[in-house]
């Protein structure tokens, strides 16, 4: 098992303001400057990028960041409430008030991200986010949608989905550690301040949200029989698989589109752009950007301390096991 932080570690940090991401954040943002570092956009590792005008590739990066918050809101809002409701009633976990206080907690705080992400996405782009409307980019289709709700319905037998909160809460937090340490990008000028911060705010949250992921990850498949962790990994690799794979209906090639209606000279490479999306399948690079050692230490030392998931670097290319 990994070294996590205790419960009552993790509440004390959670009632510390400086340690939290504010409620009602509100920024300025400038629709003249980048709002996401570019090797966290896709098109980034295809070489029709760098042949783009740098209007272009501006208003890119720009829906991008806005697809990228879009995700981070539907994971918080979408998937860690039907996972985290019924694991408070788990055996291992429903005794242990500081752990389910912390999980509350946690549930508050993603309540407040997507509140957050919400006001950032609407005061960027006003025209695309009318109030009521939180999703452009990340509509789920059906299977996804009923994927989440399987998912929340079988958490306290098959706790799969935990693996796939950690690395995507991590993921989240190089981006943030990216956007606090390198403001300037590298063909697009500096990263909006306004933008950034509320990325670097949360990040706050999220240090204190992967030991809670841990715990859980430690009471739930960790104490599961052999056969049982070898069907959390299958379905785990299984539910990867469309995660790492960009389509030509998924939400990086609804970026395009959106970039395409908005950039109406760039209709006529609509092909080739969604082309190389989709290209990105066998593109070790792109592969990388989404899952690193480098990017999710904690989820790849817990991967590591899992036996079932030795053949994870099937699907995750990035994945480089290392023994325990």
């Amino acid at each position: 098992m990994m070294d996590w932080l205790s419960p009552d570690k993790i509440n004390a940090l959670a009632a510390d303001p400086a340690r939290c991401m504010p409620a009602d954040m509100r920024v300025a943002v400038d629709p003249r400057a980048p709002w996401v570092p570019e090797s966290f956009t896709q098109l980034y590792y295809t070489p029709l990028y760098r042949g783009l005008h740098f209007e272009h590739r501006l208003r890119y990066n720009q829906l991008f960041a806005l697809r990228i918050n879009e995700y981070i809101m539907m994971l918080e809002g979408d998937l860690i409430d039907r996972l985290l409701l019924p694991l408070m009633r788990h055996p291992e976990i429903r005794d242990d008030p500081a752990l389910t206080r912390a999980m509350q907690t946690m549930l508050d705080e993603e309540k407040r991200h997507y509140a957050n992400f919400a006001r950032l996405n609407r005061t960027a782009r006003p025209d695309l986010y009318p109030p009521g409307q939180d999703k452009l980019f990340s509509e789920l289709p059906v299977w996804t949608r009923a994927m989440f709700v399987v998912s929340g319905l079988l958490v306290s037998k098959l706790a799969f989905s935990m693996w796939y909160i950690m690395a995507l809460e991590e993921s989240s937090m190089a981006l943030s550690r990216s956007m606090q340490g390198e403001r300037e990008t590298e063909t697009l000028g500096r990263l909006d301040p306004g933008f950034a911060e509320v990325h670097i705010q949360h990040m706050k949250d999220e240090a204190r949200h992967i030991h809670v992921d841990g715990i859980l990850i430690d009471l739930t498949i960790g104490r599961q029989s052999k056969l049982r962790r070898r069907l959390n990994a299958w379905v785990f690799e299984k539910m990867l698989h469309g995660v790492v794979t960009p389509t030509r209906g998924g939400s990086g090639a609804r970026v395009i589109r959106q970039l395409l209606r908005e950039m109406p000279e760039l209709q006529d490479r609509e092909e080739e752009m969604l082309s190389a999306l989709v290209g990105l399948k066998s593109n070790r690079a792109f592969q990388e950007s989404l899952f690193s050692r480098k990017l999710m230490p904690f989820s790849f030392d817990t991967f590591d301390a899992t036996a079932e998931l030795e053949g994870l670097g099937r699907t995750m290319v990035g994945y480089d096991r290392r023994a325990r």
